[in-house]
């Protein structure tokens, strides 16, 4: 099923329902539109933020929050730039689906429905509570609550009296909004200590071995990907990734391989050797056929990857080669000559950003290459990553592999991925609260600081618009309303045309 479509005709239907509707909707008491969303009011639950006010510090914690939507605001911002530059080098075929930029669960596939609605709902009414808590210790009026629907329920709402808004001073309003996307953060933070601590040492791995993401299995069948490569030929443990990076077997030999697949060892043998996945039209090598393992080049044995870089940069550009491939699964010996192309010439046409002057001088043939045909990761490394434990070891790398998890097919955790620990209770009790923890951290530190961003419709835009009124009270050129409106509109239009270039320019250049 294509889920964009069918997300395009329930927004269709939506909109026209609500469209249809309104005239009685404005006449009804209980219910009122927030654009194209659904409000349900009540009146008489009031009192529950009353309540939580009175116990929760929320003066102080609002003046810490404006701190963090600062902050979160101008990293959030950088993060759109950085990203808008990224994707400037994205080619057509290589840009993500469109549903992926749609924060939904079931319609984007990286968001699960269960997990991902539950940790919406709960996210987005922690939010809009803190809204109406702080607005409360700071002596506003709170008009109503209520739940907020855009096709499902999508969490709940604080009203706070609008006219006591307006009058608000902007250092208390900007308070009130920053109070939102802080507690989001914040949240979002304790979900990933939970997950990298407790959670992180509750799950051990059976072996540690190679957790295999992709193979092929055209060249080595007894390696299938979801299982885990825990020996090959005398390593074993940890020592097998050692002897995927440097491996020293004959190209085209044979090799004893033990796959863990979660419940039982498997013995096979594999070929060794740097295997061609695929080749590129109008490059030297496009007539070599893929799943053959590169033997030599120019009689000199290509062992590992680290060979063949070192073999192709050492030929200038504009040589005559030979190389000799065992070509899979006939074990048939084929030679090839080719004049090599330029490295600098392929990475300015399909990599600016990762092009050299160095390449100049080095050969390149057209080849996409991995040893053996297996890619995946250490499942000590993996176990890391997984649990949020790479962001300590380096915050900025760490935290957008925490975030890209779910894109990468690792969140929720794959069943065989989680079949290699051992875990101190129920194995589905374990991976279900690690799956909802990480949900819960995702949605919260998406929600908390995509709000912060200096957007018009976002907690970040009446936040930064109080914030450059605030600081007309020392800078002359900002004591003007129109200016500050005019400074927000230009923000406002920023944000808007980065993510419009994000999603449209790798589908047209």
């Amino acid at each position: 099923m294509n889920y964009l479509y069918l997300f395009v005709f329930l927004l269709i239907a939506w909109i026209m329902a609500i469209y249809l509707l309104s005239p009685y909707i404005k006449k009804s008491g209980n219910f009122s539109l927030f654009g194209p969303a659904l409000m349900l009011k009540f009146t008489k639950n009031r009192h529950v933020i009353d309540g939580i006010a009175k116990r929760f510090p929320a003066i102080k914690f609002s003046k810490v929050s404006v701190v963090i939507v600062f902050i979160a605001g101008i990293v959030s911002l950088v993060m759109l730039f950085y990203s808008a530059y990224l994707a400037s080098f994205i080619r057509p075929s290589q840009a993500p689906p469109v549903t992926e930029f749609l924060g939904i669960p079931g319609i984007n596939p990286a968001i699960p429905v269960g997990y991902g609605l539950l940790a919406i709902v709960i996210s987005v009414v922690i939010h809009e509570m803190m809204h109406g808590i702080t607005a409360r210790k700071h002596g506003l009026k709170v008009d109503s609550v209520g739940a907020l629907f855009f096709i499902v329920p999508v969490g709940a709402f604080v009203e706070p009296n609008q006219d006591e808004m307006t009058k608000a001073d902007p250092v208390i309003r900007r308070r009130i909004f920053a109070a939102g996307p802080s507690i989001n953060i914040i949240i979002g933070i304790i979900f990933a200590v939970i997950l990298s601590t407790a959670m992180f040492a509750g799950a051990q791995p059976i072996h540690q071995g190679l957790y295999i993401e992709s193979s092929d299995t055209t060249v080595n069948p007894h390696i299938l990907p979801g299982t885990e490569l825990i020996s090959l030929g005398n390593y074993s443990g940890s020592a097998v990734m050692q002897a995927l990076q440097s491996p020293t077997f004959l190209p085209g030999s044979n090799v004893t391989v033990e796959t863990f697949d979660g419940h039982s060892v498997s013995k096979g043998e594999a070929v060794a050797g740097v295997i061609i996945v695929s080749v590129i039209s109008g490059y030297p090598a496009e007539k070599v056929p893929g799943n053959s393992v590169i033997l030599s080049i120019d009689n000199k044995t290509i062992y590992n990857l680290t060979t063949l870089d070192d073999v192709l940069n050492s030929i200038k550009p504009g040589t005559h080669i030979s190389m000799k491939i065992l070509e899979l699964p006939s074990y048939s010996l084929q030679s090839y000559t080719m004049v090599t192309a330029s490295k600098y010439s392929y990475y300015q046409q399909y990599d600016p950003s990762a092009n050299s002057v160095i390449y100049k001088n080095q050969s390149f043939i057209g080849v996409s290459v991995s040893y053996m045909g297996i890619s995946g990761y250490p499942l000590n490394e993996l176990r890391n990553i997984i649990f949020l434990k790479e962001i300590y070891a380096n915050p900025i790398d760490g935290f957008i592999t925490s975030i890209g998890l779910p894109f990468y097919g690792l969140n929720p955790v794959p069943v065989s991925l989680a079949s290699m620990f051992s875990v101190p209770v129920n194995p589905t009790l374990f991976w279900g609260t690690v799956n909802i923890l990480f949900w819960m951290f995702w949605i919260n530190i998406v929600l908390g600081i995509t709000n912060a961003l200096p957007f018009a419709f976002f907690d970040g835009g009446q936040f930064f618009k109080d914030t450059l009124t605030i600081w007309g009270r020392h800078i002359k050129s900002l004591r003007s309303e129109k200016t500050v409106n005019q400074v927000m509109y230009f923000l406002s239009f920023i944000v808007f045309f980065l993510i419009l270039w994000e999603i449209v320019i790798p589908r047209i250049i």
